[in-house]
């Protein structure tokens, strides 16, 4: 299965790279890269998967985004997250690339970043947004579009192409 992430701008990749990296540490979760997934569950083989990737690429631009508030669900993969706003480009991105890869829309999309996966309890996941407070609450850019191979774990995540937007 291949999945299509929106990266960061360098500045905002390093910054909640680090943050991922030492809740990882703490909690004894995985480590992983920041990014928004656009779309998941792509099923077709890799060439398709590829050159679809590459088209859809084409037609983009970066996005401008705003993490506006972190959120926590009882989901291994949004244990913690910046919920991102939900612009007009964000939104679009997503329905095309729906449309592109001939996607049948599984789940509602809810733009995001995830910084903790895993299993911690609800104290746990109040007391790391009470000390993040607002500090990464910022505008960013999406500039990067990747096809990921996204089977098992994080750690057998795979980077199959990267393109700049």
């Amino acid at each position: 299965m291949y999945t299509l992430w929106l990266m960061p701008d360098k500045a905002t990749y390093l910054k909640l790279s680090k943050l991922i990296a030492e809740l990882s540490t703490t909690h004894d979760a995985p480590s992983f890269e920041p990014h928004v997934t656009l779309l998941s569950g792509i099923v077709d083989d890799l060439g398709t998967a590829v050159n679809k990737t590459k088209q859809f690429a084409e037609s983009l631009t970066s996005i401008t985004a705003r993490l506006t508030r972190i959120e926590f669900l009882e989901y291994y993969y949004r244990c913690l997250f910046f919920r991102t706003d939900e612009s007009p480009a964000l939104m679009k991105a997503r329905e095309e690339a729906e449309n592109f890869f001939d996607h049948t829309h599984i789940h509602p999309f809810i733009p995001h970043v995830s910084f903790l996966y895993g299993s911690l309890p609800v104290f746990q996941k109040e007391a790391i947004v009470s000390d993040l407070g607002a500090a990464f609450l910022v505008d960013f850019r999406l500039t990067k579009l990747r096809l990921v191979k996204t089977q098992r774990t994080p750690e057998h995540w795979e980077l199959i192409k990267e393109y700049t937007l």
